[in-house]
C-alpha cells in the first residue's frame, strides 16, 4: 500500500524577521515519511562525517532527528541543497546501516519500505 501523497495544506504564520527587517511568513507543512525515507533524510543529515573525519554518535534522539529534519526542510524550502557534492561509498557504508539502525530504534513500529516501486540511484551506481 503507497503512503498517502495527498498533500495536506501548509500552515502559516507572520513573525518577525531574526535580523529586523520586518514579518516574514513562518510557514509548517507535513510530510508523510515510511521507516526507510526517514532514514535516509537521516542518512544526508551525516553523510558527510566521515569525509569530515567525524564520529557518528552513538545513539541520536527523536528531538535532534526533528531538528535536522526541519533544517532540511527549511533549506529546500529556500531552494538551497544540503551539501556540495553526492557523499562517497564510505559514507554509505558507514552512514546508511547507522541511520536505518536509529530509525528502527527510535520507531520500532513504524512502516518500513512502504513504496517498493520507488528507488534511490547512488552517485557511484550505473541507473541501467
Amino acid at each position: 500500500m503507497p503512503i498517502n501523497t495527498t498533500a495536506l495544506p501548509a500552515r502559516y504564520k507572520a513573525i518577525p524577521d531574526p535580523d529586523g527587517r520586518g514579518p516574514v511568513l513562518q510557514v509548517t507543512y507535513a510530510h508523510n515519511l515510511d521507516g526507510e525515507s526517514l532514514a535516509m533524510r537521516l542518512y544526508y543529515a551525516y553523510a558527510k562525517a566521515p569525509e569530515d573525519g567525524v564520529a557518528l554518535p552513538t545513539e541520536i534522539s527523536v528531538e535532534t532527528l526533528m531538528g535536522h529534519l526541519g533544517e532540511q526542510g527549511a533549506s529546500c524550502a529556500e531552494g538551497w541543497h544540503e551539501y556540495e557534492s553526492e557523499p562517497t561509498q564510505q559514507a554509505w557504508d558507514e552512514v546508511w546501516p547507522w541511520a536505518q539502525a536509529q530509525i528502527r530504534r527510535l520507531f520500532p513500529d513504524l512502516a518500513w519500505s512502504v513504496e517498493p516501486e520507488r528507488f534511490v540511484v547512488l552517485p557511484w551506481e550505473d541507473e541501467g
